[in-house]
């Protein structure tokens, strides 16, 4: 059996709603208007969504993605950004702020019916990194057990640790290490973001091989690492941008790493959403249609590499 033309014919494909529509959050209705163009596309099956506080609008959410058999992953990346918190800190009193305020969109996550929890880890310190790591380790095992009793799998992302964002998790090294001390939970797992690979200057494939036993889903997405670019760092551009780091045949590299561990099977759908951050003056009508596009066009590199690969 061959891969099929299609990409979502064996991809679960899902987009980063926040990201995309920052302009939805302004009123609830633009909100739900604006996931109804979305859930209404049979191209994507999972949306990432954060940021629904009211309990009117979780439930009105979780009625319109659940008829249209839409999965939610729960984004509690933008709020441990906006109130700066730290998980990994070594003041206990601030980590299990942070860790309370996870439980609250735990709650949340729970409400509107999501399955997956993600989450980073806190700024990268100047000096007892191991420490660290222990302390955000213990924070991910607390809150992936949390995340088990609501049928959710707790998954970790991997940021940079010197170009923008500047996290304890930003290289393939200290995520190693941080899975290996949590020994593999099968109720926590590695988020990996295409656009933060160039930024902790990494290979493709030695990245997905390396980080291969703990993968549960993947982001897609490109990032811009020329300083004097408007658009430097975790900037998310469209695939094609001039600067960027990630096109057609970075998307395929990664596709293939991801089918040589088995990430990409056939016989499965696996997760994999795409991560655009709509600039002033470009419309997300536009920037949809360019991520359909660049990943179609990665994905007939992908099994035509793959068909020779297997002797097909």
């Amino acid at each position: 059996m061959t891969f099929a033309p299609r990409i979502e014919d064996h991809l679960e494909m899902g987009i980063v709603f926040d990201a995309m529509y920052p302009d939805a959050f302004l009123d609830d209705e633009t909100l739900l208007q604006t996931v109804d163009g979305v859930v209404h596309d049979p191209y994507f099956r999972r949306v990432e969504i954060s940021g629904l506080v009211d309990p009117a609008l979780r439930k009105a959410f979780r009625r319109r993605v659940g008829i249209n058999r839409v999965k939610v992953s729960y984004l509690a990346q933008p709020l441990i950004f906006r109130e700066r918190l730290d998980l990994d800190s070594p003041d206990r009193n601030a980590r299990m702020e942070a860790v309370s305020r996870m439980m609250d969109c735990l709650d949340e996550a729970e409400d509107v019916g999501a399955d997956m929890f993600e989450l980073i880890s806190g700024p990268n310190p100047e000096k007892d990194r191991h420490r660290a790591i222990d302390g955000f380790a213990e924070s991910v095992h607390f809150l992936g057990e949390q995340a088990k009793k609501r049928n959710m799998v707790l998954l970790v992302e991997m940021f940079d640790f010197n170009v923008d964002k500047k996290r304890l998790i930003g290289s393939v090294e200290d995520t190693a290490e941080l899975f290996e001390r949590i020994d593999l939970e099968e109720d926590v797992r590695l988020l990996l973001d295409l656009s933060h690979i160039p930024m902790v200057n990494a290979d493709i494939a030695t990245a997905v091989h390396t980080l291969s036993p703990w993968i549960g889903h993947v982001h897609v997405g490109n990032t811009v690492m020329q300083p004097d670019d408007d658009r430097y760092g975790d900037s998310h551009p469209y695939f094609g941008y001039p600067a960027g780091s990630n096109d057609i045949d970075e998307l395929a590299a990664f596709f293939l790493a991801l089918h040589q561990i088995g990430y990409i099977r056939r016989e499965r759908p696996s997760t994999v959403s795409f991560e655009i951050i709509r600039a002033p003056g470009e419309r997300e009508s536009d920037l949809v249609a360019n991520a359909k596009r660049s990943l179609q066009l990665a994905w007939r590199t992908f099994t035509a590499k793959v068909g020779i690969a297997d002797g097909q």
